[in-house]
């Protein structure tokens, strides 16, 4: 082999690989691209993206004044029907980890800033979800920090009352109000934070409880006493919101 045919033959494998690592790079260049116009980050290839949970199903409509990275959804569906939805919090989106049927107040949802006592409505907007209670033991599918098993003594300050209105008090205290000893409504419940500063007048008593088979409640939201321990189990220990609307 003479120099000059060694230089030939270099020089094309020379321009070859050239070619080829001009040809990948372009190629990788083209996949970035249609990787960034798909919505996928650029360095990742197609699968390598965090899958979302696979409990989580479809988008959530979740209200932007809901902070909490789980929230209950009550949508009404008309009259004292709606639907309750377990939305959950993942990559700045909700989804749904849960939806059932329930009821509302029998006067439906009352417009924000409306809900009166007595109306039978339940207050739209944006609640902390608070304690747990009933009549049977604390579940446990209950996983929070406070659960009140009531006993016939129990009472919901409500009616015209101002001392400790939109509260749990002692009839042997010389409290009236709602009783809390209530089966099946109360067979299991969880306070929603409405009215916690106790203004007279604006609605007391609102909580999601067991549906009693009539279809409706006072104002607050129901559904089965098996859906609610499902939701009681998926709120954890978390910060739990719940989002009302019409």
């Amino acid at each position: 082999m003479t120099p000059a045919t060694s230089r030939s033959r270099g020089t094309h494998r020379a321009l070859a690989c050239a070619f080829a690592v001009v040809f990948v790079a372009g190629s990788l260049a083209a996949g970035t691209a249609a990787r960034a116009s798909a919505g996928l980050g650029a360095g990742l290839v197609d699968g390598d993206a965090a899958d979302k949970p696979s409990h989580l199903g479809e988008t959530c409509s979740v209200p932007s004044a809901a902070t909490a990275g789980k929230v209950i959804a009550v949508k009404s569906t008309g009259g004292a029907r709606a639907t309750v939805t377990a939305c959950e919090e993942w990559e700045g989106d909700y989804y749904q980890a849960m939806s059932v049927n329930g009821h509302v107040g029998y006067n439906g949802i009352a417009e924000a800033g409306q809900k009166r006592e007595g109306d039978g409505m339940t207050p739209s907007g944006v609640y902390s979800m608070g304690y747990g209670f009933g009549v049977k033991a604390e579940p446990e599918q209950f996983h929070g920090a406070k659960y009140v098993t009531v006993t016939e003594d129990d009472v919901w300050v409500d009616g015209d009352a101002v001392k400790d209105y939109n509260t749990m008090q002692k009839k042997s205290e010389g409290y009236s109000g709602e009783p809390m000893y209530q089966t099946p409504a109360y067979d299991y419940g969880q306070v929603i934070e409405y009215n916690t500063a106790g203004t007279p007048d604006k609605g007391s008593a609102i909580f999601l409880h067991v549906s009693t088979g009539s279809g409706k409640t006072a104002g607050c939201v129901s559904v089965s006493q098996q859906n609610l321990l499902k939701f009681l189990d998926w709120e954890d220990d978390s910060e739990v919101e719940m989002a009302i609307s019409s």
